[in-house]
């Protein structure tokens, strides 16, 4: 009986184990552990939801239709599961003035730019927050929103020494378009068209590129870069100018040569007045109480001056010419007047112990002649021999007596081709010929003649 009762009390309890046995075996096989990719940042959850949509629900994560969830909300959980969710965000498109908005789940911009329905050329520009991106690069998963602007490239085309270039640009000038093309400009390179011109489709501009021409000037050498074609316009890049007289090798309207050499020359001109002395002469008058052959100064002479008036040329500050344009006497000379001696008297002097009488005597270089050398004729007729001299008619004049210390008495009765001046040659016989070679003094004896050379040099 006891027995009985002591199985009777346990099954109770028998039961009561076998449900919390089951209940713990339900409990612990529903719950399990998964994954949930929530735009691109993974997240480890244990749950006893049975299906994707209760996970979410449980999570207390709102679900929007254009949402991409996967798998789907319908679809059953198992331990270790993956659940990838990527929220919709706005994102707008703004292009060619028209701002187009969209929702999407896709973070890649080419994806976006074909859900709004844009088609863009490589050459365009696609800019974000006004920054450039690439259109295959997706946006990080976790953004908010997406905004997205097309720059249409546009075409243009540049000429440059007669060929034609195109380029497609999204720059908003001409400027920035040859920049991001690979043009590096000169300040000196000439466009046809101001950089600041808007780039339009078709646009068409002309580039001539300037060069290096070397400037030579009397300062040193100026090197400019210009896009001229004459030396006129490599001037004034230079900011060089040709003024007045001034030149420029080539000349201004020139080509450029190939050489690039050109050079200025400054000119100018001054007109100058130079004196210089103009010489006085010497003129002789007969004293009549000074003796022969003695002089005194009546006038001491005294220069004048010649003016010119000069015009002087400098080029580059070198004297290059002078031209005389007039001359004039600015101050007369006054002659020199020398007064020569006309008194004439007797004087005595004893000579080779002889006394004479003479009225003048001068220093004479003596020579020597006889007939043997030249004949036995003179030219005044009378023969060739001792007391025969021959003199310079311009000095003495024929017949003249004199007195030759060392000779004697001679007469001036001959000439003789080089018998010049103070020179006197004294004849002789072959018989008595005697050479002479030196200075003597020749008395010229008293009485003088009608007519007197007053100076003798």
């Amino acid at each position: 009986m006891k027995l009985f009762s002591l199985k009777r009390l346990r099954l109770p309890w028998i039961l009561l184990a076998a449900v919390i046995l089951v209940g713990l075996a339900i409990f612990f096989g529903l719950r399990k552990s998964v994954t949930l990719v929530l735009n691109g940042h993974a997240s480890t959850y244990t749950t006893y939801a049975f299906r994707v949509g209760d996970l979410l629900y449980s999570l207390n994560i709102p679900l929007s239709p254009s949402d991409d969830l996967s798998p789907a909300q319908s679809a059953w959980l198992a331990h270790g599961a993956v659940v990838t969710l990527t929220r919709s965000i706005p994102a707008q498109v703004f292009n060619a003035g028209e701002l187009i908005s969209i929702t999407s789940t896709s973070r890649l911009p080419s994806a976006l730019l074909a859900e709004a329905g844009v088609t863009v050329q490589p050459s365009d520009l696609v800019l974000s927050n006004g920054q450039p991106v690439d259109i295959t690069q997706p946006f990080p998963t976790n953004s908010a929103s997406i905004s997205l602007q097309i720059i249409p490239s546009v075409s243009f085309s540049l000429t440059e020494n007669s060929q034609r270039r195109t380029f497609s640009s999204t720059s908003t000038n001409l400027g920035a378009a040859l920049w991001s093309a690979g043009y590096s400009l000169f300040t000196a390179d000439k466009l046809d068209l101001p950089m600041e011109t808007l780039l339009t489709e078709d646009l068409g501009v002309n580039l001539q590129r300037s060069r290096p021409v070397t400037i030579r000037t009397q300062h040193g050498n100026l090197v400019v870069r210009t896009s001229a074609q004459t030396v006129a316009g490599a001037l004034v890049d230079g900011n060089l100018t040709i003024q007045g007289m001034d030149y420029s090798l080539p000349d201004a309207s020139s080509p450029i040569p190939a050489s690039g050499l050109v050079q200025v020359v400054r000119v100018s001109e001054d007109v100058l007045v130079e004196q210089y002395p103009l010489e006085f002469e010497t003129q002789y008058q007969p004293v009549n109480d000074l003796e022969l052959d003695s002089q005194s100064i009546v006038q001491a002479g005294e220069y004048g001056l010649t003016a010119q008036r000069v015009r002087v040329r400098y080029e580059d500050s070198v004297e290059v010419s002078r031209q005389v344009e007039d001359e004039w006497v600015a101050r007369e000379p006054l002659p020199r007047i020398i007064g020569y001696g006309t008194l004439v008297t007797m004087q005595t002097e004893v000579v080779d112990g002889v006394t004479i009488e003479y009225w003048r005597k001068l220093e004479m270089y003596a020579t020597s002649y006889h007939p043997a050398g030249v004949g036995s004729t003179t030219a005044s007729g009378l023969p060739l021999q001792k007391g025969v001299a021959a003199i310079d008619r311009n000095y003495i004049p024929f017949f003249t007596r004199m007195y030759i210390p060392g000779y004697g008495e001679a007469i001036a009765a001959d000439i003789g081709g080089g018998v010049i001046g103070r020179w006197i040659d004294l004849g002789y016989s072959d018989s008595d010929y005697v050479p002479w070679h030196q200075w003597v003094t020749v008395y010229f004896l008293w009485p003088p003649p009608e007519s007197i050379l007053w100076i003798i040099p």
